[in-house]
């Protein structure tokens, strides 16, 4: 008989398709298979023609194997006949030879390509007649509750307002009889906000809520008994807002669906208590800000005009700013409902005290209640907008489901934070111990004022202050007394010299002799120092009552000095100083190509190249010219000669056409001959007439200063012997700040993380009483934060991975599954690259059609025909560097934020190198940008037949054309369009989306922010981006739609970027993880499907891997080894390895597992 387990186990498979109505049918050999191939056969393409292709030794003909017209493997022929039930759109031969071509022409063999095992698996069943209907189905089956729910309280009328509140702890109602107190609000939709008292801590002190039948009022047990004002720095449990619960035992089905809707409802959703709970309810948030950034969203300048009320606006800006607003609700409420919400009562609320909330109880409320009401005025308004503009009911679903983010932890947690800031604070210690001993030695300079010949601390102001005595002396008689008093006294030796008795017991004579002796002793050794430095105490009559702090010491010196008060550690030296101080970069005597560094507040840091040996005599401390001369070469040539000649100004070199530009490089290159040729910024600043001030070169160009040599930016020219350091104290200081910084800018943000520990109560009987404590961190995701509906959370959803030389970059790591759970994900391979790649094909409608495409689906990076590797050798520039560069032209950069990309990698690049890479690279991708002639306006430019036959022109001859005739360009000349560059038809595809009347997403028609529809032509960059990323957030909600359809009991934990994270009871994580792989097929089918592709490539049909594990890592086998966990996961914590899974493995996982309970149920 098989167990409970067993049972769950079998009735699990049968809901991911793997096993049959019988038992004895689990797996059967002929439902997956991998199928290789011989070589000497062709195969079969989508149309049954065969096709000449070089093959492996190990390769066979296969039934299921399918290429397309230009070599890309397609899916397995029994995958896509339940995938897609139409039959592909036929392709005229001509665009197939043209894109053959196209192939060949960027460097592509598209013959020459690596195939992929076929795999025959049995899909679950789709929800209706195709892949797209599918979605909808079980799109409107998740959404369609809630959005039931959100119609009903956006068109209801709230009840009347409570005219005096309760001040009882807990819930209280107030309906149409008298106020009662409730454990919670047993309302399926609610409108709901939650005040802090910021001096009190992190815990809840009020909170509202409304229905269409009744109000609800919460209060916090430090405001119903009147208690004193007390900070807390902790959230328990118990101090939580129940909304399920009385606060252990659920009241009602909490699993019934229940909406809750507030504005920037991710901050009210940590003060629930239910949402700590390891097993989610059926409770949803709705976000109102959210759907305004949807709807009305602004760009970064648009918000920065919004926020400058007391500047007039430019006319340009006018069309756009009656349809938008800021994110408060007192901004949005204004810009749907008319008028703006009065939030002066927050002060107290985050100024004020516990006493203060006591005296204005009844005003907090109203406070409270009134931003309810204002959520619900702009809910009535907004809902229905949102609703039209992103009409599939997917879009609707994921936000939901992004909204349930959900991090559980343990005592590791607390060992984490203990360790990176033990190792902080060590290293920073150390560090600025190191700085302080370089200052102590610098200090010793004063002596014979060695300062001023030294090449880096010469222009340090190095003036002192005097110890000025009262005027007086002390009287001759008394210092002569003092000075008998010396010769008389006795000394320690003659005290010590006296003989000793020795004692061969130990008895009471010889205790009595040691106290003697000690006695004797401290006795002579007092009136000794008494004696010698008696007048010193006289001295102290003469003393000021105010001394100056550190007499005799430089100023530079004091500054980096703490005076002693009242903190018990203080200790004297320079205890002050940090890497981020101007001081530092001279105390560890950098030089940059050999020139000492140089400071100059107008021009921030450079160095000092001697062109003269004599200098102009000036007030300011005088060049230690005689030393820098030993040390540096000098430049030959005129002083008139130099700057004007070798500025290139950064207007002129990025506005001046190609020929001028390249004219004026050549005359630069001639005058610089016999001149400095390093990588310094020419400036035109003069030192004393016989330096020239030449600034370091800055990431983002010349026309930056940079204000910290230190900084990270700058460390990869320590290893290239760029800059360099006297001694090896500033590698060691560099070194630490390297380790420290990670921390240091996230330490706030990861310590404040509002950790809740759950009581053994509401945790599973197998994790009670093992002696660790087990919590949850709810992040506080704001589902659609940005203008593209990008999730965005400060902290977590920007974590970076666990790096050896970052102190406390294990923080993913930290957040852990209890036992019996694990967490299954994937990271969505080169997403934005796909999406991209498949609207550009799309044009053409083959897969690989365009070289790019090809280069995302085909490409192989040992061949070098991947994308990224085709772009650096396009640009000469190495694989990382292209990689960033490829993703940042797709999300809309021209061709100067390349180049500053180019010199940001490689501050030593040229200007002119820099811009020739760029426009190489731009060239070669995106190709040249054509203007095509109306046929209206044809006649003069064509003396034969229009009908074939098109005017083309550059941007600069159809502008000025239409300048000259009198029109706007859109009225002459058709759309541009893009020809000749590897990303031509993608670029020419997302324009056409962007600039649309009413761009919407390819996939689920999702519509753009109104305030960029209204751009007449304007944030062309933005608009682009959007069609790429918003796109993006598309399929991140068609997947979580999908996994909650094909796995119900995994819970959604994060999205980090291109990764999904679930949490999954381990008895179902291999299944887990395969209808994670099935959902990751059936995303890129609807998304193919919706551009009109109906069939996709076998290389992005299914994840590389998928990640069984029981910490939150990006990969299950990393060890995440830091300066604050050396030992790794295995050993600092207790964490083996996870498992990293492909298909064909996790198939025969499952396959094993399943023919185990086929034997237990024949048995």
């Amino acid at each position: 008989m098989l167990n409970t387990k067993e049972r769950n186990i079998i009735k699990s498979l049968n809901k991911y398709y793997i096993i049959y109505r019988n038992c004895c049918d689990i797996l059967p050999s002929s439902e997956i298979r991998i199928i290789k191939r011989n070589d000497n056969n062709s195969a079969d393409n989508l149309k049954g023609q065969e096709t000449e292709i070089k093959k492996d030794e190990n390769i066979v003909n296969s039934k299921e194997f399918r290429v397309n017209e230009v070599n890309i493997q397609m899916i397995s022929k029994n995958i896509y006949k339940q995938l897609f039930k139409k039959p592909p759109r036929p392709i005229d031969p001509k665009i197939v030879q043209s894109c053959q071509e196209s192939l060949l022409k960027h460097g592509i063999d598209y013959k020459n390509y690596s195939y992929l095992p076929d795999i025959e698996l049995k899909l679950p069943e789709l929800e209706g007649e195709d892949i797209v209907e599918h979605f909808y189905n079980i799109g409107e089956r998740q959404s369609a509750p809630y959005r039931s729910l959100l119609q009903m309280l956006a068109t209801n009328k709230l009840p009347t307002l409570p005219k005096k509140w309760l001040r009882n702890p807990g819930w209280t109602k107030y309906g149409e009889g008298p106020p009662q107190s409730v454990p919670c609000p047993p309302d399926d939709a609610l409108i709901f906000d939650v005040e802090v008292l910021m001096s009190a801590g992190k815990r809840p002190t009020l909170a509202c809520a409304v229905s269409p039948d009744a109000w609800y009022g919460w209060i916090s047990a430090p405001v119903a008994n009147s208690e004193p004002n007390k900070s807390y720095d902790n959230v328990r449990y118990e101090d939580l807002i129940p909304l399920e619960t009385d606060g252990m035992k659920p009241c009602g089905d909490i699993d019934r669906p229940r909406i809750i809707v507030g504005h920037n409802v991710s901050y009210d959703r940590v003060k629930i208590k239910e949402q700590y709970w390891l097993k989610r309810t059926g409770v949803r948030f709705m976000d109102t800000m959210s759907m305004h950034t949807c709807v009305s969203g602004v760009t970064s300048y648009q918000r920065t005009v919004l926020k400058a009320k007391n500047k007039e606006p430019d006319p340009s800006d006018d069309d756009w700013m009656e349809i938008s607003s800021l994110n408060s609700l007192s901004e949005v409420h204004n810009l749907y409902c008319g008028k703006l919400v009065d939030k002066e009562t927050r002060d107290i609320f985050v100024e004020g005290t516990m006493g203060d909330v006591h005296e204005n109880f009844q005003l907090l409320m109203n406070y409270c209640a009134g931003d309810v009401i204002a959520t619900h005025n702009v809910l009535r308004e907004l809902l229905p907008m949102f609703l039209e503009r992103f009409p599939h009911p997917v879009t609707l679903a994921g936000m939901l489901e992004l909204g349930t983010a959900y991090l559980p932890v343990n005592s590791n947690w607390l060992q984490y934070i203990d360790s990176a800031e033990t190792v902080f604070e060590d290293f920073k210690l150390e560090s600025r111990q190191l700085l302080s001993l370089k200052a102590d030695e610098a200090c010793r300079m004063m002596e014979n004022e060695a300062y001023k010949k030294d090449l880096w601390m010469w222009d340090q102001d190095w003036s002192t202050q005097t110890l000025k005595l009262k005027k007086g002396g002390v009287k001759k008689k008394k210092l002569a007394e003092n000075v008998e008093k010396k010769k008389d006294s006795v000394t320690i030796e003659e005290v010590v010299e006296k003989k000793e008795v020795v004692y061969e017991c130990l008895n009471e004579d010889y205790i009595n002799s040691l106290e003697c002796t000690n006695l004797g002793i401290k006795k002579s050794n007092i009136e000794e120092l008494d004696a010698k430095f008696g007048y010193l105490y006289d001295l102290g009559a003469l003393l000021p009552v105010k001394r100056p702090y550190l007499a005799g010491y430089p100023a530079w010196y004091r500054k980096l000095c703490t005076k002693p008060g009242k903190d018990p550690d203080w200790t004297p030296g320079a205890n002050n100083i940090t890497t981020s101080m101007q001081i530092t970069p001279k105390l560890l005597r950098l030089s940059w190509e050999g020139y000492p560094l140089y400071y100059i507040q107008s021009e921030g840091w450079g160095f000092l190249v001697p062109y003269s040996r004599t200098r102009e005599d000036c007030e300011e401390p005088p060049v230690p010219l005689e030393g820098l001369l030993e040390a540096c070469p000098m430049i030959q040539g005129e002083k008139e000669v130099d700057t004007e000649l070798y500025v290139l100004p950064k207007t002129v070199e990025e506005d001046l056409g190609r020929r001028a530009y390249y004219a004026r490089k050549r005359r630069l290159e001639q005058a610089a001959a016999n001149q400095y040729h390093g990588l310094g910024v020419w400036c035109g600043v003069q030192v004393q007439g016989c330096c020239h001030f030449l600034r370091l070169p800055h990431k983002d160009g010349p026309k930056y200063k940079v204000g910290n040599p230190l900084a990270k930016d700058f460390l990869n020219m320590f290893s290239q012997n760029v800059l360099t350091a006297q001694g090896n104290e500033a590698e060691k200081v560099l070194s630490f700040g390297r380790m420290m910084s990670y921390w240091r800018n996230n330490r706030e943000r990861v310590m404040g993380q509002q950790v809740v520990w759950l009581p053994p109560d509401v945790l599973p009987g197998d994790l009670r009483g093992d002696g660790r404590r087990y919590g949850a961190i709810v992040p506080q995701v704001v589902v659609c934060g940005t203008l593209t509906r990008r999730a965005s959370e400060p902290t977590w959803m920007t974590a970076s991975n666990a790096h050896k030389e970052r102190i406390g970059s294990e923080l993913r790591a930290m957040v852990q599954s209890p036992p019996g759970y694990k967490f299954v994900g994937a990271d969505v391979d080169s997403q934005e690259l796909w999406i991209a790649a498949l609207l550009g094909d799309s044009s053409i409608g083959l897969c690989g059609g365009t070289p790019f495409g090809w280069a995302v689906l085909a490409g192989d990076k040992s061949r070098q025909t991947d994308l990224h590797s085709l772009t650096a050798k396009a640009a000469s520039i190495n694989r990382d560097h292209a990689k960033v560069i490829n993703y940042a032209r797709i999300y809309g950069a021209g061709q100067n934020f390349a180049e500053r990309l180019l010199k940001q990698f490689n501050p030593t690049m040229t200007i002119s190198e820099a811009k020739s890479k760029a426009a190489k690279m731009f060239a070669t991708t995106k190709g040249r940008r054509v203007y095509t002639l109306k046929k209206q306006y044809m006649e003069g430019f064509m003396d034969e037949d229009l009908e074939n036959q098109s005017v083309e022109m550059t941007a600069y001859q159809a502008t000025r054309l239409a300048k000259m005739s009198g029109k706007q360009l859109e009225d002459m000349f058709e759309r541009p369009q893009w020809l000749g560059g590897t990303e031509s038809l993608m670029f020419n595809k997302l324009e056409e989306i962007a600039d649309s009347p009413a761009p919407s997403t390819a996939f689920l028609e999702g519509r753009l922010s109104r305030s960029l529809e209204q751009a007449r032509g304007r944030w062309a960059g933005t608009r682009l981006n959007w069609a790429v990323q918003s796109a993006a957030a598309d399929f991140l909600h068609l997947m979580l739609v999908s996994m909650t359809h094909l796995a119900p009991s995994a819970r959604f934990c994060l999205s980090f970027h291109d990764e999904v994270r679930y949490l999954v009871p381990e008895e179902n994580q291999y299944e887990a993880a395969l209808a994670l792989q099935i959902t990751n097929l059936f995303t890129r089918a609807f998304c193919s499907q919706r551009v009109g592709i109906n069939d996709l490539p076998m290389s992005v049909a299914f994840f590389t891997s998928v990640e069984v594990d029981r910490a939150l890592r990006k990969e299950a086998t990393l060890c995440c080894s830091t300066p604050s966990n050396p030992r790794g996961l295995q050993h600092g914590y207790g964490l083996p390895p996870g498992q990293g899974l492909a298909l064909t493995e996790l198939l025969d996982i499952l396959k094993k597992k399943t023919e185990n309970l086929r034997r237990n149920v024949n048995k």
